[in-house]
This record gives structure tokens, sequence and C-alpha cells, in this order.
């Protein structure tokens, strides 16, 4: 407990001194001009913004000099005996929604057989939570799930339930399993459709819970795995290369009040099922109704219960998939958006802990930053223009005075460099983490091929940061005006997209980038240049979300051994016997009458 004390007063203190200096650093740059009151509403905006940055920079800082000293990021969760306890059950549940039947089916089998090869059965049985509401879709599941049960084996049984009303989403569908079947187990896996988790893992959060009577959830952060295209490949390269420093800060910092990321972790049932049920927010939707990003406010009720909610890093055998295009990854963040903004509502909600409100400010301010972003850049033009057209002479009574220019030029990039440095340093950081682990750094390409990587990685994060500014203010401003995100499923094939569908995400992006273009061109052409990148990046967003959405440039960057993470050089034998599952045919068809035999028992429960 002293460290942890010690290390959040640390840390504390190094992002407020940080964002304090840099934001006095910019009031005596702009205080040269005279200050207006655009140039307040510019300080503001970059104060808060700096706040934001700050903060997430040190943790990166910690979290490299916990990896760099080899110490565990926290003291307090205990570590397992090794022997587990013989009468715990877990259920692992897969929440499913108008998914790929094969995909997901053969993913539980490729982690129930890698269960079976390494624990006995009796402990663990798997289930299929299916809200799909395509008819043929919840076909497909009931003829794979039916085929796989008349095979066997029956250790670790793979259980399935279609549910007719699809009643609070993924979150209702997990408390529909927990008032039907929740007290028969003691603790419960959640997975997404593209989860995967091997069995050492499944086993050590296992032995974590046992050890650990007062954690009532434990995050094991999923590595992504299995992409192709250019946009996934770079998404999975810059997870596996950043993340480890990142997740070793967070989890050092917030100790037992951890986050929830709505899967590939395990609850302790009982403490999930007597705190955990969700109410619906007062009002219409979006702000409004059901609560859709739940697992932020279920870590939240668990920790205002006085249980202890931890993030395990050191936990590898975890992984997930991203989607295969820009275009489908800014589709799933406007549902999260949605979600994350519901959450203004919650901040001050009564009996929450600190940590818990620092969650959720997180989240609201992951997405809230793009539209202060673009808030600041236009008001830091607007402040440039009224000086530029300030007139060169002014009076003394009836005697005119030249004013003498004084240049701040070195002052400004010096604060520009340093909120650059602050901004790119997690990348630095990770890539310094990388080079000084020979096994990953292989893993990776070695040296050259990793600071390639990083190097065209950074360079499309600050060609996507403009795309993204635009369209996360445009989910905020559909929000404001009451536009819900509704419910679809994710995209997670591999497709190339064609030039209809990139234009009609991104063709006001290319308009706003031809007139900012025009604007500053026109009126303070001395920015021009500073603006670039960001102008490049509205400019030309069609032909980049075209260009990085294509698998046959992905297997061409992998050939070279670029992007390399170790699920690819090393091998990971979990996901290519997923794979090749999928790509296998189901079993044997069933007649009619076993099939509705089947169907019946499935539902009976």
């Amino acid at each position: 407990m002293r460290r942890l004390i010690a290390l959040r007063t640390l840390y504390t203190l190094l992002v407020g001194l940080t964002c304090a200096a840099m934001a006095f650093g910019l009031r005596l740059i702009l205080r040269v001009d005279g200050l207006t009151p655009v140039s307040w509403v510019v300080l503001a905006l970059f104060a808060v913004l700096c706040l934001w940055v700050a903060a997430s920079f040190w943790v990166v800082v910690f979290g490299m000099w916990i990896r760099w000293r080899h110490l565990p990021a926290h003291d307090e969760l205990a570590v397992p005996s090794g022997v587990e306890r013989a009468s715990g059950r877990v259920a692992i549940v897969m929440p499913i929604y108008n998914e790929d039947t094969r995909r997901c089916f053969a993913g539980l089998r490729a982690m129930r057989e890698s269960l079976l090869q390494t624990t006995p059965g009796g402990r663990f049985d798997f289930f299929v939570l299916s809200d799909s509401t395509e008819p043929e879709r919840w076909r497909a599941e009931e003829r794979a799930w039916s085929a796989l049960e008349f095979i066997g084996p029956t250790d670790a049984p793979i259980y399935y339930r279609h549910r007719e009303h699809n009643i609070g989403r993924k979150s209702g569908n997990v408390a529909d399993f927990c008032m039907r079947w929740g007290g028969r187990y003691d603790y419960l896996i959640v997975l997404d459709a593209d989860s995967l988790m091997d069995a050492a893992t499944l086993r050590q959060l296992v032995g974590l819970m046992d050890a650990n009577p007062r954690a009532a959830l434990i995050q094991a952060p999923p590595r992504i795995v299995g992409a192709r295209t250019v946009f996934s490949r770079m998404q999975q390269f810059s997870a596996s290369v950043y993340a480890p420093a990142i997740l070793a800060g967070v989890a050092a910092v917030y100790g037992p009040a951890g986050n929830y990321w709505g899967h590939n972790a395990i609850l302790r049932l009982s403490a999930f099922m007597a705190h955990c049920g969700l109410p619906t927010l007062p009002g219409r939707a979006p702000l409004g109704g059901e609560i859709l990003s739940h697992d932020f406010v279920e870590a939240a009720m668990l920790r205002r219960a006085g249980w202890e909610v931890w993030m395990a890093p050191e936990l590898e055998g975890s992984y997930e998939e991203v989607p295969p295009s820009v275009v489908d990854y800014l589709k799933r963040d406007r549902r999260w958006c949605q979600g994350n903004l519901q959450h203004l509502r919650l901040i001050f909600a009564r009996d929450f802990s600190l940590s818990s409100r620092l969650h959720f400010a997180a989240g609201v301010m992951s997405y809230l930053a793009s539209p202060l972003w673009l808030a600041l850049l236009v008001t830091t033009v607007i402040d440039a223009v009224q000086h530029q057209d300030a007139g060169r002479v002014f009076y003394s009574g009836r005697y005119p005075i030249l004013p003498w220019p004084v240049p701040h030029t070195l002052e400004f990039l010096a604060l520009l460099l340093l909120s650059t440095g602050m901004l790119l340093g997690p990348k630095l950081i990770g890539m310094i983490d990388v080079l000084l682990d020979r096994v990953r750094r292989r893993a990776h390409g070695g040296v050259w091929r990793l600071g390639l990587g990083v190097m065209i990685e950074t360079t499309h994060s600050a060609l996507l940061a403009p795309m993204f500014m635009i369209t996360h203010t445009g989910f905020l401003l559909a929000i404001l005006v009451g536009r819900n995100s509704g419910w679809s499923n994710q995209q997670r094939d591999d497709r190339r997209l064609d030039l209809p569908s990139a234009a009609r995400q991104f063709w006001l992006h290319t308009v706003i980038g031809a007139g900012a273009a025009i604007v500053l061109f026109r009126c303070t052409p001395d920015l021009l240049g500073w603006f670039a990148p960001l102008i490049a990046g509205l400019l030309f967003s069609i032909p980049i979300a075209i260009a990085t959405s294509s698998a046959r440039l992905g297997d061409l960057a992998r050939r070279r051994g670029l992007f390399l993470v170790p699920s690819e050089s090393c091998g990971l034998a979990l996901l290519a016997r997923a794979r090749a599952m999928q790509g296998t045919s189901l079993p044997h068809e069933l007649t009619p009458d076993a099939l509705l035999t089947v169907s019946a028992v499935t539902m009976i429960q």
C-alpha cells in the first residue's frame, strides 16, 4: 500500500507540474503580442489537452521504469501457489450477435482442446450466448453446436442458448446467463466473438482469483493477432511494441482500483451478481437509456462495494482481433463514443471512488479530445489573424509610436518540440523497451525492421489523427442532436474498401482539408507549413483508407519483415489451430428430427 500511495503521489505531481509548466510557457509566448479573449481561449484549451497528454506520457514512463527494473506491476496481488481449488467451477461465455458461425465455434473448439490437453475435465464449461436476430445465423449456430455435442468430448462441454428478445444488448445477455445459471459457478470468464485465451492463461486467471479472495475482477489485457490488412497490421504492430509499457504503468498506478474492458477477464460471480445490476439512465438515447459501455460501470460498482479490480499485464495468452480497415474501426468507435459520453452523467454520481471517476473521465476524454484539438487549432488561427491584422503604428495622444517587434519563434518552437515529444514519447519508449529485450527484438524483425516499422506507423498515425479528429467531432455533434448509434455487428473479415465506400466516409474530410489550406494560404501563409501534416491527412484521407485496407499489401509487408509481431515470427499454436478448424467443414449434418431434439434441449434451461 505504501508503494501504491507513493507512486500515485509522484504521478500526480509530475502530471500537474508538467501541465502547469507548459501552460505557463504558452502564456509567456501569447502575452508578447497581447492577450486577447481568443488568446485566453487558446490557453485554456491547451491546458486541458496538456493535462490529457501529460497523464498518458507519465503512465508510460512509470511502466518503462517498472519493466527496466524487472519490478512487479503491483505488490498486493497474491501469486497463486499452483494448487487449484477442486470445488471451483468456471463458466467461459461468448456472447455473440450475428457473427460468423465458423469463426466463433472454431475459436471455442481450439480453446477447449487446449484446456483438455492440460487440465482435467469437470471444472470449465463453455457457453455460446446468442443474441443473433438473423434466422439463418442462429440456425447455423444451432447446427454447429449440435454437431459438436454429438462428437464430444463431454469434458468441458459447450452449451448454446439463443435469446429471442435482445434486452440490454451484450450486458443484458450476460445478465440473463447470470440469472439462469450463475449460481452453479464460482467464476465467469467473458469472451468476445473474436477472443482467444490459451489454457495456461485461463488457469492462471482462476489461480489468481483463488489466491485473492477480495478480488472480484482480473483483466487479462488482450494482444492483437491475426491481422492481414495494412491498417490492421499496423494496429497489431503498435499494440505489440507500445502496449507493454503502457499496461505496466496503468497497473502500477491504479493497483486494486483497475478497470474492466468487457472481455478477456475473469469475474467472481457472487460479487458480480450482487453489485453489477446496471441502471437505466434517465432520458432517451443516445445519452440516456441503456448503458452501452457497461464494462467501466461494472468495474466502478465493484469498487464501490469494496471489491478489488486488477489488471494483470504479465498474462500474455489473451488475444483478440482488430477491424480490418479505418472505416470499420471508426464504425465501432461510433458506438464506443456514445457509450463513453454517457459516463459524463456518472462521473459525479454518488459513492463512486476517485479512481472510478478518473476511469470515466479518461473514457470521455478519449473522444472529447478530438473536438478540443479542433477547437484549439481553429482558435489558434483566429488569434494569429487578429494579431496579423493589428496596426503597425499606435498613438500616444497625438504622437505615433512604432512598436518594436519582439521575436518569440524560438520559445514557440521549444514548446512545440516539447509537446511533440510528449505525444511521441510513448512510441519511442516502447521501441526502446523492445530493443533492450533480445527475444522481443528478434520477434519484431530486428533493429532495422523494427525502427522502420515504428517510423512508418508513426507517420501513418500522424495522417490518421486529423481524420479521427473530424470523425470524432462529427460523432459528438450527432450525439448532441440525438442520433442513436444502434446495434450492429462488427466487421471482422478482411475486405478492401472500394472508392465509393471510402468516399462516403471521407469526402467531407477532403473538403475540409482543401478549405483549410485555402484559408491559411490567403489569411496566414506563415502557418501553412505548420499545418501541412494535418491538411495532408485530410486531403489524402480517401486514398489512405483504400490503400491501408489492402490485405495484399499487408501480406507483402509481412514477407518483407515489416510490422512483425511475436505471434507471426514465433508462431501461435492456438491461433493456428483455430484458423485450421475454421477452414474445415463442420462434422456431419444432423437429421431434422435430431436437430429439433437438440434445439429443444438448449432452450429448456
